[in-house]
């Protein structure tokens, strides 16, 4: 049985670590932020948000493509350039996708269409001329609250001896501490765990997490590693996020074994 490495697989560059450049020719769906802005504005969302996948459109028309198409966990609205129009848009949105969260930014004269985002079911509605450290606070907040993956019965899912994935927390509930989750790392554990003692090939984890066929294969090796050091007991020695020879990586889940006997997990992995 093979160890797992105690570095990061080489081989990944940087932006593919971020998740991945789009084509704002070719909207498909992410798991970020999708944000109708002005990208030279006063505020830059990528910089502040860097774990994050932030998908900045600039015209409405833009936006409401990329809308249609796309399953953000959090849409932010900025005004300028959003209008009401915009906010309409998003509302019917929300409409139809129950459980989605929406923000809008406006400059501090512009309460009334706050109060607007508001009637119209926006998750908050934030000044801009408001201290830094709240404007992030708040989106952060909302952004936790955004829909991961779609709706699942389980809030939580048990990983490990004393870890669980804490989902409306979007992170690891370890010995009851939470640890923070990358967007990526999230939607990865999320898959496997759903998808308990089923092999995935990295090339189907990038089609199904990362929504492309065709990428870096070594961003799952090293994403993986991520995991494993915060789901794991012994990172070194994974018992639950397993290689699966020639193939890809499963999540095998906690199961009692019978008092007296001995375990009888069939060694059909390399750590």
């Amino acid at each position: 049985m093979t160890q797992a490495h105690d570095h990061v697989p080489s081989g990944v560059d940087a932006d593919d670590l971020r998740g991945h450049a789009h084509s704002a020719a070719s909207p498909r769906p992410f798991d970020g932020w999708l944000v109708l802005a002005d990208p030279t504005g006063s505020i830059d969302l990528r910089r502040l948000f860097p774990d994050i996948e932030v998908r900045i459109e600039p015209t409405s028309a833009g936006f409401a493509e990329a809308l249609s198409v796309s399953e953000p966990s959090l849409v932010v609205l900025v005004a300028p350039p959003a209008e009401p129009g915009d906010l309409q848009r998003v509302a019917s949105w929300l409409a139809t996708n129950p459980g989605s969260y929406a923000v809008l930014m406006s400059p501090h004269h512009a309460v009334a269409l706050r109060l607007h985002a508001l009637e119209l079911g926006f998750e908050d509605a934030v000044d801009l001329s408001s201290d830094p450290m709240e404007v992030v606070g708040r989106l952060s907040i909302a952004g936790r609250r955004g829909p991961v993956g779609g709706h699942l019965a389980d809030d939580r899912i048990v990983l490990g001896e004393g870890v669980e994935l804490d989902r409306r927390a979007r992170a690891i509930r370890r010995d009851g501490r939470l640890m923070s989750l990358r967007p990526k790392e999230l939607a990865l554990l999320e898959y496997l765990a759903m998808h308990p003692g089923r092999a995935f090939t990295r090339e189907e984890l990038l089609r199904h997490v990362w929504h492309d066929a065709v990428g870096n294969e070594r961003m799952v090796d090293v994403y993986v590693f991520w995991l494993r050091a915060k789901v794991e007991r012994d990172a070194a020695n994974p018992i639950h996020l397993l290689t699966v020879r020639g193939s890809g990586y499963l999540f095998d889940p906690p199961r009692p074994a019978p008092s007296g006997s001995p375990d009888d997990r069939v060694n059909r992995t390399e750590r």
